[in-house]
């Protein structure tokens, strides 16, 4: 109703003149103010709030934050105020830049969304450098099967229901899937295994998975041949596999990896995963899997392995 109206206008009037005079040149920044308004804000309503700020002030809200502020921080702000497609695709574009360091980006960007997310950001992708996803990792992987593991990754377009699975043809394909393991790929085996990852539903292949394991005692991602990996496949392939067969579990990892104190943190997977996961239903899962695999709560991780407004920002986004 009317009333109703008014006084979201009113609300959006104020975080448009508190993220103004937040940020106004030569008076500092209210650093706890961007983070108390945008980190509460869902992705509509930031966009809202742009606009607004934009018609009112006539600037980019997105640029006068990033001339405002620093560090992680800044790079956390800046893709938090993009929408969620299209912040997956400029974190694609980056990874595209180093595809053999970087190829754990596609894999989640391509193994955690649905299909019509994956739809959404390849959409994206393609409004913003005018260029298809695919184009640029099929010009930028270097080597045959990560390009070939990754393009089939980004290109299929998955079945999503869970009512179609073919009991006999897991039991097949993990046997494949074996055999492409056991004999380190040759014979054209890897061109099956990627066949098989990148074109089967999740149910069908989390069946096949389980059926490998049922059958061999361990999993395939702890099969797949470990040492040197030059071109960064199997980690690629790895993170698929365990990507698509548990994905809290493997974002859990990530995260852990990322927040380990001996090794210094890692601070754009952290970031990377909570800014891509905040904002989804499957984050309260990824805490939990989290808190099994390290035995403390993922605030508790990144309030100590973070700081300044970084922190703050990161732990409002988890809920603190």
């Amino acid at each position: 109703d009317r009333g109703a109206e008014k006084l979201h206008a009113r609300i959006q009037n104020c975080n448009i003149v508190l993220l103004c005079t937040a940020s106004i040149p030569g008076w500092g920044t209210d650093e706890q103010a961007v983070i108390g308004i945008l980190a509460h804000r869902d992705a509509t309503q930031r966009e809202q709030i742009a606009l607004e700020y934009e018609h009112k002030y006539g600037e980019s809200l997105v640029q006068r934050l990033q001339s405002e502020l620093t560090g992680d921080f800044e790079r956390a702000v800046y893709h938090w105020m993009l929408g969620p497609a299209e912040r997956q695709a400029v974190m694609a574009n980056a990874a595209t830049e180093c595809l053999q360091e970087e190829c754990a980006v596609i894999v989640e960007i391509a193994c955690a969304n649905s299909s019509a997310e994956l739809v959404a950001v390849k959409k994206a992708y393609h409004a913003l450098y005018r260029r298809s996803l695919e184009e640029d990792v099929a010009a930028r992987a270097t080597a045959g099967n990560l390009r070939s593991l990754l393009l089939a990754l980004v290109s299929t377009y998955r079945y999503d229901g869970a009512d179609s699975v073919d009991m006999e043809l897991a039991r097949s394909e993990a046997k494949a899937v074996h055999e492409a393991v056991r004999d380190g790929g040759g014979a054209g085996g890897h061109e099956e295994l990627i066949r098989v990852v990148g074109t089967r539903s999740k149910a069908q292949l989390r069946a096949t998975f389980g059926c490998f394991k049922d059958e061999h005692r361990r999993s395939v991602a702890k099969a797949l041949p470990r040492g040197t990996d030059p071109t960064g496949y199997l980690r690629a392939l790895r993170a698929a596999v365990r990507c698509v067969a548990d994905p809290s579990k493997y974002f859990a990892k990530v995260l852990r990896s990322a927040t380990r104190e001996s090794a210094g943190t890692d601070e754009d997977s952290l970031a990377r995963v909570v800014l891509l996961h905040a904002e989804k239903d499957d984050m309260g899962a990824i805490c939990a899997a989290f808190l099994k695999r390290a035995s403390c709560t993922l605030e508790q991780a990144v309030a100590k392995e973070t700081s300044g407004d970084y922190r703050s920002f990161l732990l409002a986004l988890l809920g603190s």
